[in-house]
């Protein structure tokens, strides 16, 4: 058994991956960070003669296949501090890779290695952990992990200490941490008991915190007849824990060490870590400068996301693509909850079963307390305040959390804030062909741009369109789009099997507060694309002051958006043709038609009579 499919990671030279690349005169080259930063060419190692080129590399390796800008190349080669010649350093360092035949494209600015990631030793790892992650087969498990982790030749990334080297280091070394325990894991299950107990016993003493090797040895010492070492282990654990946290070994142990006191059968399996998130969405589609500024917090140690938008926005799409590009991270466990007021107790009995206690706090306190030798990935969706998400929000960099909510979540000072405005036309576009087939956008482009125009450039909105076109081969663009321009068909239209974007306005309606709804149902009723505050006012026979206090509301929950600034600093707002029609909806449903009269009589008097300011 090499050192590093032990799970001890030294300088020392190990195998090399099998990964191929072409350069433009036929040669083989492969990377590696696994380990110093190193090129291959062929069968020869080359030489990288400066740390220049060194840490130019190895950012561009830390992103395969996505543009990295001179600006996060200055960051990795200079930290916070970037000298007057940071950017000619950056263009020296592509020029000396460039001339050892490293293939690097340019684009606006930026620049891309173009490997596949094949080519290049850390994402050969991550395959191999993935496809064993797949496997049922103890033995086969085994065998792909140890070929992963003879990859590894020496500290991720050694000798760079840059944030973001160091950063990245820390997450590459805890996905080789876990190959390590999966693959013990699976010795386990093949009952290797005996010859697992020293390595065991060296790594608890490397990581005395990580409670999943010493879960581990206390099995392997029980399996193997050594009850009294087992408990020995789970009382250095428990003093360990004690000592550097003040905290309590997790459930899982304590059960284990309970278990091995009456002298119970244990099983050498762990009880599964959670995994509850939703299916990754099919496609996503004009996100790719969120996804972008999200990965780029989450490289720099951020560990908190806020992403806001109007309903239907795609807000659960971007979370969930997020979540799964990053649920490898963590190891331990990814929670899921769309409801944000049981989600706390919830992810309690996930995370460690029976009963949890009645008062918030106290089971903020415990969430806590679990998470805080795990990694784990939180997603909460539907979130309507930030105290909501501040009560599962864990504490330190090990666990991440994703938040989705419409209204801002700007209080959240330690998050990431995304907003989700309406797709580029062009986003929408390939939304729409992506469903139905570029040839019937091409054959009505101007019928296109009206059910764009109807959909709001909702990503929601227009895959519900794409799937009523797929499901009605026989309709025309110009077909659906007469049937949107309807209003008073419009939501029934935007309906197909579970999708329904009446379902998403709802949601958003009943979350306002009472005048929040009272005036959100009069502009419906009203059908104005554009409203002023005084015609607001009119509305709902209150001061300018009020209806702005009230407007603002509803530009919060993403529902009004500002469309301009008229003389003295007035602003004009602006519906969506989908609001607008569930707002009459709402109308025509809750409020006497004599009213809604009354009210539109106000804002025609107002401006008949010249009193509009």
């Amino acid at each position: 058994m090499t050192l590093a499919a032990s799970g001890r990671v030294n300088g020392r030279a190990g195998q090399q991956p099998r990964m191929e690349t072409s350069s433009p005169d036929g040669a083989t080259t492969r990377f590696g960070f696994l380990g110093a930063v190193t090129l291959w060419q062929g069968a020869q190692e080359i030489q990288l003669s400066t740390k220049r080129s060194r840490t130019v590399m190895a950012r561009l390796l830390l992103s395969p296949g996505r543009l990295v800008s001179v600006e996060a190349l200055v960051d990795g080669l200079y930290g916070e501090y970037p000298t007057k010649s940071a950017r000619n350093q950056v263009q020296r360092g592509i020029w000396e890779l460039r001339k050892q035949g490293v293939l690097i494209l340019e684009r606006d600015g930026s620049y891309r290695l173009e490997a596949s990631a094949e080519a290049i030793d850390a994402w050969r790892f991550k395959n191999l952990t993935e496809a064993a992650g797949t496997t049922v087969r103890p033995g086969e498990k085994v065998r792909l992990l140890r070929d992963a982790l003879r990859i590894w030749r020496g500290p991720a990334l050694a000798g760079l200490d840059s944030d973001v080297f160091r950063m990245a280091a820390e997450e590459w070394e805890e996905r080789r941490l876990t190959a390590v325990q999966d693959r013990i894991g699976a010795d386990l299950a093949l009952g290797r008991h005996d010859e697992l107990i020293p390595e065991l016993r060296r790594l608890t003493g490397e990581h005395p915190l990580r409670e999943r090797f010493s879960w581990q040895l206390m099995v392997a010492c029980y399996q193997a007849g050594r009850a009294g070492e087992a408990i020995a282990a789970y009382t250095a654990l428990r003093a360990e824990l004690a000592d550097q946290l003040g905290i309590d070994p997790s459930p899982e142990l304590r059960r284990l060490y309970e278990q091995i006191l009456r002298q119970e059968p244990v099983l050498d399996a762990e009880e599964p870590a959670p995994r509850q998130l939703p299916p990754r969405p099919v496609r996503i589609i004009g996100r790719e400068p969120e996804l972008e500024r999200i990965q780029t917090a989450f490289d720099r140690g951020g560990r908190a996301v806020a992403i806001t938008g109007a309903p239907g926005s795609g807000k659960s799409t971007l979370a969930l693509e997020v979540a799964h590009r990053w649920a490898e991270s963590f190891p331990d466990g990814q929670l899921y909850s769309a409801e944000p007021e049981g989600a706390l107790p919830s992810m309690l009995r996930a995370l460690c079963g029976g009963d949890v206690p009645a008062r918030q706090d106290e089971c903020s306190g415990r969430l806590r307390t679990l998470l805080a030798t795990r990694r784990v990935l939180i997603v909460l969706e539907n979130v309507t305040s930030a105290a909501q998400v501040r009560a599962v929000l864990p504490a330190g960099r090990n666990c991440a959390l994703i938040a989705t909510s419409r209204s801002s979540l700007a209080s959240l000072r330690e998050a990431v804030q995304v907003t989700l405005d309406e797709l580029a036309v062009a986003d929408a576009w390939a939304l729409l062909a992506g469903g139905v087939g570029a040839h019937r956008l091409e054959a009505e482009p101007e019928a296109t741009r009206r059910v764009i125009e109807m959909c709001d450039g909702l990503p929601l909105a227009l895959d519900i369109a794409a799937a009523r076109l797929a499901a009605k081969p026989h309709w025309s663009m110009s077909t659906l789009a007469a049937r949107l321009e309807d209003r008073d068909r419009l939501l029934s239209e935007l309906r197909h099997d579970d999708l329904d974007i009446r379902s998403a306005l709802d949601g958003g309606y009943r979350a306002l507060a009472p005048e929040g709804r009272a005036l959100l149902r009069k502009l419906g009723y009203f059908a104005a694309r554009e409203i002023s505050a005084w015609e607001a006012s009119q509305l709902e026979a209150v001061t300018p002051a009020e209806a702005e206090a009230r407007i603002e509301a509803l530009i919060d929950a993403r529902l009004l958006t500002v469309s301009g600034v008229g003389a003295g600093g007035t602003f004009t707002y602006r519906c969506p043709a989908m609001v607008l029609a569930h707002a009459r909806e709402r109308a025509l449903a809750e409020d006497p038609v004599a009213e809604l009269d009354a009210a539109v009589g106000r804002v025609l008097a107002g401006v008949g009579g010249g009193s509009r300011i």
